[in-house]
């Protein structure tokens, strides 16, 4: 609460210091609500102080090219969003930003995405295991079909192959060499789900083989699932479902 306090003198009135310090040129009316929000922020922190809405009132409309109207809402978007602080003392609100808080919420998320990461990595290479012993078991079985354990082989070269590649993208992301921020590698765990439910499906279309190869013995099928998918087997179900 001293802090808050000392605010009270810190604060100058706006209508005696001049504005010219903070900006080089007003902004451009077309910015989107985001860009505008983003260079009150940039005011706020560089102002290193705090403002009743009344002084911001007077201010931001020159900072963000928007109308005394609209500065409440603004105001208040970014205090819903946890990017402005505010705090009721004596009869008004007064609100602050300092500098420093932006790189603390990126890293925040930034890490909130290497967790996912590291999540589907794990996931990846749960797949790839079944897989592997999916088709190992086949090959054991015998069988004339040759053509289709060649499609089925190739399939599988096909999915070590991803598999490498993702590995490759996701070391590169915990080393920070991926390029592309925080929007891409939002998008990458998006595509990473949709390729653990494809070679999901693609342990179903193992399991049809496998049933063909049996003749239809249910007790034969089964039992090389159950062999195969060890702890992730549920009996009566088969293969146990992924959790993301």
């Amino acid at each position: 609460m001293p802090l808050l306090y000392g605010c009270f003198a810190c604060t100058v009135s706006l209508d005696s210091t001049p504005h010219h310090h903070w900006r080089t040129m007003a902004p451009s009316k077309s910015l989107t609500p985001a860009a505008k929000q983003q260079l009150i922020l940039n005011h706020l922190r560089a102002s290193r102080t705090c403002h009743t809405l009344k002084d911001l009132e007077k201010c931001l409309p020159a900072v963000a090219s928007i109308n005394g109207m609209q500065v409440k809402d603004y105001i208040q978007a970014l205090t819903d969003d946890g990017k402005l602080h505010v705090e009721k003392i004596g009869s008004g609100n007064w609100y602050w930003a300092w500098e420093g808080e932006e790189q603390k919420e990126r890293e925040k998320v930034k890490n909130s995405l290497v967790k996912e990461l590291e999540k589907l990595e794990k996931v990846v290479l749960e797949l790839e295991e079944r897989k592997t012993a999916a088709l190992t078991e086949i090959g054991n079985s015998g069988g004339d079909e040759e053509h289709e354990r060649e499609t089925l082989l190739a399939r599988k070269a096909q999915g070590e192959a991803e598999v490498m590649r993702l590995k490759v993208e996701e070391e590169s992301y915990l080393d920070g060499g991926a390029g592309g921020g925080i929007e891409r590698k939002g998008e990458d765990i998006k595509r990473w789900k949709v390729e653990a439910e494809m070679w999901t499906d693609n342990i179903y279309v193992l399991e049809e083989y496998l049933r063909k190869i049996a003749g239809g013995d249910r007790e034969t099928v089964e039992a090389v699932k159950r062999e195969c998918y060890g702890e992730e087997y549920v009996e009566g179900e088969g293969l146990r479902e992924l959790q993301f």
